[in-house]
Order: structure tokens, then C-alpha cells, then sequence
């Protein structure tokens, strides 16, 4: 009897794992975090619809805002081009002359005097020889103002000349190569004008021209009222630059390739 007894004791529990009400304790600790996960989650999915909502917007108002800067820059550009226009065409009668023998403290009578003697007066008997002159006046009336620009060559200034008026301003253009005198440069031996002679530019009008220059695709460049042309390797095209914002690059590739 007493082993029965003990026997009867060992088999029964207490507390049976399959008991209904610890399992329902357990689901109910499960579903609560279960909800409280799924609570954080919507909250999360709520933030990152706003989040994607605020980036569309900023996206939105980037893109508007880089619009915007863009229509200001194309203005300011267009601006700056036409103040520098008007500012080359202030100096329409002007040239530029370098290798004339002039000093930064010259006087401007002398300068004047240097530049009818040595530039001028010969380009004036050319043009009466061709007929495209019959008489012309005084140099004093030809040639409004000069002066010159210090240099680290004291001996020898580049000089600024203002003409009376753009005709005679081109017939220097038109004749220099002929008639004014020639000789061999020191550092090549080649034989080159004696006085070099350009339009004057306007500083932004120069800077472009440099940069152009600098390309190595350029072969020969030169400015004609102002406009910067030139011509590329292995073609004989005349590129102009109508815009201070024109590169070698924006003027020579095509303008609507074809597609591929």
C-alpha cells in the first residue's frame, strides 16, 4: 500500500505545462507585445511618410531654387555682355601699338608725334596711293589722345591712340602688314612687323581672348571689333565667340548632334 501511494505521488503535478491558464497568460504577454511592436511600426511607417513627403518637397523647392539661379545667371551673363559691348564700342577708334620708341613720362604731344611719325603718315601715302585718300588733315586733328602704359621695358611703352574716327582707325588695320617697317625678331630670327599693333580691348574682352589663346587645340586667333576669332587644328573653319561665357569647347562641338 505504501508503495502504491508513493507511486501515486511521483506521477501527479501541481502545476501541468498545458494548464489553460498559464497558456493564456503566456498568449496574452505575446499579443501585448505584438501590439506594441505594431503600434511602433505604424509609427515608424507614419515618419517615413513624412520624412518622404518633406524630401519630395525640398527636392521640389531645390530644384525651383537651381531653376532660379540658373535664370539669374543667364540675365547676369547677358548683362555683363552687353555692358562690355557698350564698353568696346566706347574704344571703336582706338588701337593698341607696341615697339614704339616711347617713354612712360613722355609727353603726350611727343606721343603723338611718334606714333604720325612712325605708323601713321606711312599707312596715309599708301592709302592716297590707292586712291582711297585725296588729302587728309594735321595729325593734331587725326588723332584725339595717346598715351602710354608703363612697362618693364622703359625704353619702349605700349601706347593707347585714340583716332578721330573709325575710318582712319581702319586703314591702319588695312595697310600695317604692307607698308610699316619689318625685321628680324632677336629670339626666333624671324622676320616680323616692327611695331605690333591690336585693337583695344575691353579687360573682360582681353581675359577671353587669353583663355582662348591658352587652348592648345587653337591655331591662330584674332579679334575683329572686339569679337574674339579664331581657328582649331586640322580645319580651316572661322569660330567666333558672340558671349564672354563662349569656350572653345561650347563653339566647336556640334550644335544638335545626331543621335547615335
Amino acid at each position: 500500500m505504501a508503495d502504491k501511494k508513493r507511486k501515486k505521488a511521483l506521477i501527479s503535478s501541481p502545476a501541468s505545462p498545458t494548464n489553460p491558464a498559464i497558456m493564456e497568460s503566456a498568449l496574452n504577454t505575446i499579443m501585448t507585445k505584438l501590439d506594441s511592436m505594431s503600434a511602433q511600426l505604424t509609427a515608424q511607417l507614419v515618419k517615413s511618410e513624412q520624412l518622404e513627403t518633406a524630401v519630395v518637397g525640398l527636392t521640389a523647392q531645390l530644384a525651383e531654387a537651381v531653376k532660379g539661379n540658373k535664370e539669374r545667371d543667364n540675365i547676369i551673363a547677358r548683362h555683363s555682355d552687353q555692358l562690355n559691348n557698350c564698353e568696346q564700342s566706347l574704344r571703336s577708334t582706338s588701337i593698341r601699338i607696341l615697339g614704339l620708341p616711347v617713354k612712360k613720362d613722355d609727353s603726350t604731344l611727343s606721343i603723338i608725334d611718334a606714333v604720325y611719325d612712325n605708323i601713321l603718315q606711312p599707312v596715309l601715302a599708301a592709302a592716297k596711293v590707292k586712291g582711297e585718300l585725296t588729302e587728309y588733315p594735321s595729325r593734331r586733328f587725326m588723332i584725339d589722345s595717346a598715351f602710354a602704359i608703363p612697362s618693364k621695358n622703359p625704353a619702349s611703352c605700349p601706347v593707347i591712340v585714340k583716332f578721330s574716327s573709325s575710318f582712319v582707325r581702319n586703314l591702319v588695320f588695312s595697310y600695317k602688314n604692307d607698308v610699316l617697317p619689318k625685321g628680324p625678331d632677336p629670339a626666333t630670327n624671324k622676320i616680323r612687323q616692327k611695331f605690333a599693333i591690336f585693337e583695344d580691348l575691353t579687360p573682360a574682352n582681353f581675359a577671353h581672348f587669353r583663355s582662348l589663346a591658352d587652348d592648345p587645340r587653337t591655331t591662330s586667333i584674332w579679334t575683329y571689333n572686339g569679337q574674339v576669332k579664331f581657328r582649331i587644328k586640322d580645319s580651316e573653319n572661322i569660330f567666333r565667340a558672340r558671349s564672354l561665357a563662349d569656350t572653345v569647347d561650347s563653339l566647336i562641338k556640334p550644335k544638335n548632334p545626331r543621335p547615335a
